[in-house]
């Protein structure tokens, strides 16, 4: 019924950081709402990024999708991100200042105010927006440690895998992503204890920087050979087991279907799905549009809907859509910086950031 998997690479250490095909790319379960539940992998589809086709998807329907390391050249120049900023609930409350959320959720969250804060607006690309996306795009991020900030556009590094946990974060820099898709072999590929035992060094890198750390980015993954367990939500159980002690500020998640409903119940719990909630830190939805088989028209049909219903949940922390060169219909940046038809709509939808 929702979510596509992602894939970048079958063996993460030696992965290229460009793109691979994506032709042929759908979405599991286009029938949104009715009724599909989770855990039942879909079929393979193709995927970006690291390296080669891969994908899968959870809840009724067959499809893989798009994600990843998608598009152009990776990397770039080291960015200056701006102020560091967290925010959101826990088991207790609303919590600010020193510390960070524990497993269950109820130490807070960590981090310094932002002159942004309250702006979610982000773009998940390989090209850096130019200066035409600030100030009504807040952030960005490549898959990758480095990136530019050049144009005002706050660049968030990622730990996308095992081999980028002793680099040191960018000066500058707010917050931390972390390891891609690790359920799928195609992505980051670790299990939910191979990440728990790499959290120190992860944490050593982020308390360096003083910055709140995001969980590893999930998906529903499929079919199951091919992946570190096709749920997310039971991925991330293992995960916060193995790892009761650590620090981990938000979740991040990623999404791929044009349908509002089957997004809100992926999302929440009470519905079909158990929803990320239930992890009781703020989410980041890190990767969203519709499938490789959209429009255009229907790309922008699907952000008009769900970029409001992300700007008003209370839970949502931040989102950023996926453009990149696997979806070529999603893109919101054009190889020279600039936006794309669908980009100006992103920048003029209500809420955008302002200076």
């Amino acid at each position: 019924m929702l979510v596509a998997g992602a894939a970048c690479s079958s063996g993460e250490d030696d992965a290229p950081r460009g793109a691979a095909a994506a032709s042929g790319a759908s979405t599991a379960g286009r029938g949104g709402s009715a009724g599909a539940t989770s855990g039942a992998a879909g079929t393979s589809g193709a995927s970006s990024g690291r390296g080669s086709a891969g994908g899968g998807a959870g809840g009724a329907g067959s499809g893989g999708t798009v994600s990843g390391r998608g598009g152009n050249a990776g990397g770039g120049t080291a960015g200056q991100a701006g102020a560091g900023e967290a925010a959101g609930r826990s088991g207790a409350g609303a919590g600010a200042g020193a510390g960070h959320a524990g497993a269950t959720g109820d130490a807070g969250m960590a981090g310094a105010p932002s002159p942004r804060a309250g702006c979610k607006r982000g773009i998940a690309a390989n090209t850096a927006p130019g200066p035409a996306f600030s100030p009504g795009v807040a952030w960005w991020y490549n898959w990758a440690i480095t990136g530019s900030d050049d144009a005002g556009v706050e660049f968030v590094p990622m730990m996308w895998g095992k081999s980028d946990v002793s680099k040191s974060l960018p000066s500058g820099a707010s917050f931390l992503l972390t390891f891609n898709e690790p359920n799928f072999h195609a992505q980051s590929n670790l299990t939910a204890q191979a990440a728990a035992e790499l959290w120190p060094m992860v944490e050593a890198q982020a308390q360096a920087a003083g910055v709140p750390i995001v969980s590893p980015g999930m998906n529903f993954c499929g079919p199951a050979e091919n992946c570190n367990g096709t749920s997310p939500y039971d991925y991330l159980k293992d995960f916060f087991a193995a790892c009761s002690d650590c620090q981990v500020d938000y979740v991040a998640v990623h999404w791929y279907n044009c349908d509002l409903p089957s997004l809100k119940d992926y999302l929440e719990p009470g519905g079909s799905l158990e929803g990320f909630e239930q992890f009781n830190r703020p989410l980041w939805l890190t990767e969203f549009s519709c499938n490789g088989d959209a429009s255009v028209a229907e790309q922008e049909a699907f952000m008009r809907v769900a970029v409001p219903y992300l700007e008003a949940s209370s839970q949502v922390f931040r989102y950023s859509w996926f453009s990149a060169g696997p979806i070529p219909n999603a893109k919101l940046i054009a190889d020279d910086g600039t936006p794309t038809e669908l980009g100006t709509v992103y920048l003029g939808l209500d809420q955008a950031c302002e200076p």
